[in-house]
């Protein structure tokens, strides 16, 4: 199936070498190949290896990083999953409506699902990297949920979804869509330039939720590489304009 192998399940800190072989087991199952691995605790080994159960091929080729933005540079839609409730507002999806989106979108560009932690799942830095929060529902008094099984929940939900890919439409038709890579570019571009004309000073509160929002907005819009270009030709015309009058205006002491 085309659109699986434009799938990439990501294991941030993974500290359990087993949990690493079931997530691999449960992708050999559902037909994706693609495994990254963000600073895993015990990485190679014999566990992950009798768990995988025969996915030997995703281990030996699942890619090691020291940190997630490169693991999703060329990313252009990324999920981040939780099985609680997270006090964060941000755009949340269940599994079937997260996993349709991503069979249609993975037709033509990569999309990236981002599994947390056993302990304490992602980071609210690492949730800002998401498009969507996509929540398992299980019982609220026993909210805990084996790595391996969400990642066999996703990826069944997903494979559900791309029975048929002429039922399918392309996402996006036209224009490659920006990459993970380009909005970090632009959301530190925009960050700059804000602390520049002294809307925010990037080191108050204030400053961290307007951060939060706008991503927020900009993941919705989820724009064009073109247009994320378009934004930030604005952002470094507001920067020469800033730079000229402080010339011609230079403050006194």
């Amino acid at each position: 199936m085309k659109a699986l192998n434009y799938i990439r399940v990501v294991l941030i800190e993974p500290t359990h070498a087993g949990n690493i072989g079931a997530a691999a087991r449960a992708m050999a199952n559902m037909g994706v190949s693609q495994l990254a691995l963000i600073r895993p605790g015990d990485f190679p080994g014999p566990m992950a290896a009798a768990r995988a159960a025969g996915a030997h091929r995703i281990l030996e080729n699942a890619r090691v990083f020291d940190s997630l933005d490169p693991a999703i540079s060329d990313c252009t839609l990324v999920f981040g999953t939780s099985a609680r409730l997270r006090s964060i507002e941000w755009p949340t999806l269940e599994p079937r409506a997260a996993m349709q989106k991503a069979a249609a979108h993975g037709l033509t560009s990569t999309v990236g699902i981002l599994f947390g932690r056993e302990s304490r799942g992602l980071s609210n830095e690492e949730l800002e990297r998401c498009h969507h929060l996509v929540r398992i529902p299980v019982e609220s008094d026993f909210s805990s949920l084996n790595l391996g099984a969400a990642v066999m929940i996703m990826l069944y939900e997903l494979r559900r979804s791309v029975p048929g890919q002429e039922n399918i439409s392309p996402d996006p038709p036209n224009q490659p869509l920006a990459s993970a890579a380009d909005m970090q570019h632009y959301y530190a571009h925009l960050q700059r330039v804000l602390e520049r004309i002294e809307f925010c000073d990037g080191q108050s509160t204030r400053s961290t939720r307007l951060h939060r929002k706008l991503t927020r907005l900009f993941n919705r819009a989820h724009p064009y590489h073109e247009e994320i270009q378009m934004l930030r030709g604005i952002l470094t015309a507001i920067e020469r304009k800033v730079v000229q009058a402080n010339m011609e205006n230079p403050k006194t002491g």
